[in-house]
């Protein structure tokens, strides 16, 4: 009778104690609670002058703190993505001493609901991670619009923060000072066309490290 008391008690500590083990191991995942960060960028002034490129600096800016990065911080990983004119940059590879990375979808922004695991690109000097033109916009040429960038309604680009463990999709809406239609006369009209250079986005977060969701 003893000795199957013992063993019971065995059976009963063993069970407790892989029990315990497994709460442990799934326990972290449990707790990972997705909080997503919605915000809308407007009027993000990012001029470039083509005459003299050197008196026009990138405007460097922060996914988590929703803020422009003075640019004297450019060699720190406090910045994600970076903008200057037309051109994008992400804080990694030849523009920055981060992990950020890029990838870029043909997928309408409210549709996206998980960051891919990999395959994400970084800034080199012969290509950016985020490319311009056929990319996040169109260039109409002599079309009509004659000249003009237009932002892609079914483009999003799903970043990775410079630190590595958060993830973002962000949506380009315009290139123009205060979001214009741009099928209008008015817009078409070079003498009534908004200021160009001024970037409105909107971008979604995932605060907790390491979870890609979006949605």
């Amino acid at each position: 009778m003893l000795q199957k008391n013992i063993l019971l008690t065995l059976s009963i500590s063993l069970f407790v104690l892989i029990s315990a083990c497994s709460d442990s191991m799934t326990g972290t995942e449990d707790e990972m609670v997705s909080e997503i960060d919605i915000q809308t960028i407007e009027n993000l002034h990012a001029p470039f002058d083509r005459d003299n490129p050197d008196a026009s600096p990138f405007i460097y800016f922060s996914l988590e703190s929703g803020e422009v990065v003075e640019s004297s911080e450019a060699d720190t990983k406090n910045w994600d993505i970076a903008f200057r004119g037309t051109s994008i940059l992400v804080n990694s590879g030849s523009s920055g001493p981060g992990k950020a990375g890029a990838i870029m979808l043909d997928v309408e922004f409210n549709n996206v609901e998980i960051a891919p695991t990999d395959g994400y690109s970084v800034d080199s000097e012969d290509e950016p991670a985020i490319s311009g033109s056929g990319g996040w916009y169109t260039y109409t040429g002599n079309g009509n619009p004659a000249h003009a960038v237009i932002a892609q309604d079914d483009v999003t680009i799903i970043l990775k923060t410079a630190g590595g463990n958060h993830y973002a999709k962000m949506h380009i809406m315009s290139y123009y000072e205060d979001s214009p239609d741009t099928s209008t006369d008015d817009f078409a009209n070079f003498q009534t066309r908004p200021e160009s250079q001024y970037y409105t986005f909107k971008y979604a977060l995932q605060q907790t490290e390491g979870l890609r969701e979006l949605k």
